[in-house]
């Protein structure tokens, strides 16, 4: 383009140029000296040809290049610079003019300011070699700086990035978050730090954290953005990971800051307090607990501060911690800390003790009952153990007064009318110490049964037919039946003992009158609810008594069924009506439960098995009236018994009814004389339980000597007579002690009519 020279009166040495542009009519630089290519930090030949907007900071580019293009010779102005990688630096631009063989130049002759040089390069340094990603950003979106990190952030060099837009290292869901960071820009807003989602030049997504902000000139004019980024891919895969293994944990974790308010939780936490995570992050941990404690754990927490280990708070306390609907649960709670670079954040973990503690009551429960079942059955052995002697006690006294009532009817003297009614008072009382021994044995599961299988529905019919006007007329019976048979396999007469029991305790409870209901249904215990009851699973009859009497309370309840314990008045009640009921209904296989409230009634649950798998027997039972073959007091008699007073009144009592009598004291004796014995042997008589060999022991012995003798047991406790269900096999015949001659006689001629 030729020579060119300064004109002398611009360039004195106040003026002289630290670096020169020269411009051609085009308003492009034409000329640029070495200084000139250090200012803008880029070869020379990189400023010569481009427009010299170009070379100036945003917005008004344009209009800057105009003014300075067409200033007269000599004007200064203070004007912002833009260098190739997009750092804009300010310089006092003086107007010249430059004379060459082409004609006369526009030149500018550029100063910076004071400082700028050693400033501006120090800056340059520490943006070249700063770890994170800085980029510098035109108001438009375009590139104008690109360091080395964001080469290796990115991908990308500088050279590929200049001019090229930001937008296109978003990816396409975040096309309009680049239109909103330069808006926010434009109007002086910076961008705080913030995570999102940019791409690599490979194309994989990456999550970069980054801020960004407004960059000005000498002036104040915002003329671009700054960004700072920095890869924090592999930070949020740790994060991820630990946030799966937070929520894979079946403990609630709730994290919390120095000052008590909530930085994170775990999913566990938010399904046991109810919360979800946006609604508790920032809200203080008291939200967590019972109103009455807040006050106090904001002191404790502050102590917890000074001294942040591993440890349980509360420790030997019952804690509870509170949910988003207000309920309260029994918790325990574990506390640990940790450093971050936003302070101490304390952990805690929040177990839900309800199901454990629920199951520790239940075991407690099932302790208790247990306890309770072995003391039942404890007294049980002994209550069997009594009656066994008691009723050989009373049937000496019933035979012999039956003896010597027969002895008193064959005198029709007046003088014997004292000894009738004596005799009859001791006949009385010997049944009444019967019943008594009975319910005894009934609630040891000792009794004899004799099982049938039966309609429920049909006997609490029939009971409450027999019960309508007997319990008062200020007591209402009322019974729901089931719809279908509740069919049961039990001893019908002691079923309805119970039912007659129950009645009569509800009727008791109710002085001023109430009501009393009987409802059947039938249900199904799985393994579970079965084994709370102490039963097998499977299908049951479910009875339930309920009055609105005066209730017992809790501890009452809780020995109802022991023997001899009673709440009535001395001399109303023996104390045996529910330990019979008890014992009954375990001895059908069934069980029985008490709930009772003090001023509101008494329920009584019995479940039975249900029987509905065997056909109800529907056949003609015999008539006990018909007549029979079979000639009284016509026989031999083998009687077996060790009780020696007994054995003498039953012998009497056949001797006079014109039996023949064996008489043996025990059963290896009994067994002797039926070997020697020639004659026909007709019956067996014998106790069951005795020193040696059993009742059942002598029979198979006797039977084998003489294949047609007929059996009668004779027993007051047959429990080695009964089989695992407390009852007896059909072909064994039985007569409970004590009984009277009556008794035994009829039973006697009932055996020997049998077909052998």
């Amino acid at each position: 383009m030729g020579t060119l020279s300064f004109a002398a009166p611009l360039w004195d040495d106040e003026h002289r140029p630290a670096a020169l542009l020269a411009l051609d009519e085009d308003g492009q630089v034409a000329l640029a000296d070495a200084s000139a290519a250090e200012l803008f930090d880029c070869p020379a030949d990189v400023l010569v040809g481009r427009p010299l907007a170009d070379l100036l900071a945003p917005p008004d580019q344009e209009y800057s290049a105009h003014g300075l293009l067409r200033a007269e010779v000599g004007a200064v102005a203070t004007t912002p610079f833009r260098r190739p990688d997009g750092s804009v630096f300010t310089v006092t631009v003086t107007c010249g003019a430059l004379t060459g063989t082409d004609g006369v130049r526009t030149a500018l002759s550029l100063r910076p300011t004071e400082g700028f040089g050693a400033a501006q390069s120090w800056l340059a340094g520490i943006v070249r070699s700063a770890r994170d990603a800085i980029i510098g950003e035109s108001l438009d979106g375009r590139v104008t700086s690109w360091n080395a990190a964001a080469e290796q952030l990115y991908g990308y060099t500088e050279q590929e990035m200049l001019g090229h837009r930001m937008s296109e290292l978003y990816p396409a869901s975040s096309a309009s978050e680049e239109e909103e960071i330069l808006r926010r820009i434009s109007e002086g807003q910076s961008v705080e730090v913030y995570e999102a989602q940019r791409l690599h030049r490979d194309g994989h997504r990456m999550m970069v954290e980054l801020s960004v902000s407004p960059v000005t000139d000498a002036a104040g004019r915002i003329v671009g953005a700054a960004r700072v980024s920095r890869d924090v891919t592999a930070r949020h895969r740790d994060e991820a990971k630990f946030r799966w293994l937070l929520d894979a944990t079946t403990l609630a974790i709730v994290g919390v800051n120095g000052d008590g308010m909530i930085q994170l939780i775990n999913a566990e936490a938010q399904r046991v307090f109810g919360y979800t995570a946006d609604e508790l992050r920032g809200q203080p941990v008291e939200i967590l607990l019972p109103e009455d404690v807040r006050e106090r754990h904001v002191q404790h927490r502050a102590i917890y501060a000074t001294d942040p280990r591993m440890r349980r708070m509360g420790e030997g306390l019952q804690l509870a911690a509170r949910r988003k609907d207000g309920s309260e649960f029994p918790a325990e709670i574990s506390l640990a800390s940790i450093a971050t670079d936003e302070g101490l954040l304390i952990a805690a973990t929040v177990h839900d003790v309800s199901a454990r503690l629920e199951q520790e009551a239940e075991h407690r429960r099932l302790e208790n009952e247990l306890q309770r079942s072995q003391r039942l059955d404890s007294l049980g052995q002994l209550a069997g153990g009594v009656a066994h002697d008691f009723n050989n006690v009373l049937a000496i006294i019933s035979t012999h007064a039956s003896i010597l009532e027969e002895d008193i009817e064959e005198s029709a003297a007046p003088a014997l009318d004292g000894a009738r009614e004596a005799v009859a008072q001791v006949l009385a009382a010997a049944e009444r110490g019967a019943r008594l021994t009975k319910q005894l044995l009934a609630f040891g599961r000792r009794e004899i049964l004799r099982p049938e299988i039966f309609d429920l529905n049909d006997v609490v019919r029939d009971v409450q037919r027999m019960l309508t006007g007997t319990l008062g007329a200020d007591v209402v019976l009322s019974a729901e039946l089931s719809a279908r048979p509740a069919a049961v396999s039990a001893d019908l007469g002691r079923v309805e003992q119970v039912l007659v029991n129950l009645a009569v305790n509800a009727r008791d409870a109710m002085p001023a009158g109430g009501s009393l209901s009987m409802h059947i249904d039938q249900t199904v215990l799985g393994p579970v609810e079965a084994a709370s009851h102490g039963l097998d699973r499977g299908q049951y009859v479910r009875l339930r008594v309920t009055d609105t009497g005066t209730g017992m309370a809790s501890e009452v309840a809780e020995r109802a069924f022991e023997p001899f314990f009673t709440t009535k008045a001395e001399g109303q009640g023996t104390g045996l009506g529910l330990a019979s009921v008890y014992g009954i209904v375990t001895q059908a296989g069934g069980a029985i439960a008490l709930d009772s409230e003090l001023g509101v009634g008494t329920t009584v649950t019995i479940l039975l098995p249900s029987a509905d798998d065997v056909a109800l027997d529907d056949t003609a039972q015999p008539d006990p009236d018909a007549d029979a073959a079979g000639r009284p007091g016509y026989g031999t008699i083998l009687l077996v018994d060790d009780e020696r007073e007994l054995r003498a009144s039953i012998e009497t009592i056949l001797v006079r009814a014109g039996y023949t009598v064996l008489s043996a004291a025990s059963g290896a004796e009994a067994v002797e004389l039926a070997a020697s014995y020639r004659g026909p042997l007709d019956l067996l008589l014998t106790d069951i339980t005795m020193p040696g060999l059993s009742g059942r022991e002598v029979a198979d012995q006797v039977r084998s000597l003489h294949p047609t003798v007929q059996v009668l047991y004779m027993s007051g406790f047959a429990q080695r007579l009964l089989t695992s269900k407390g009852t007896i096999d059909p072909e064994v015949t039985l007569i409970e002690k004590p009984f009277n001659r009556r008794d035994l006689l009829a039973a006697i001629e009932e055996v020997l009519r049998l077909p052998v």
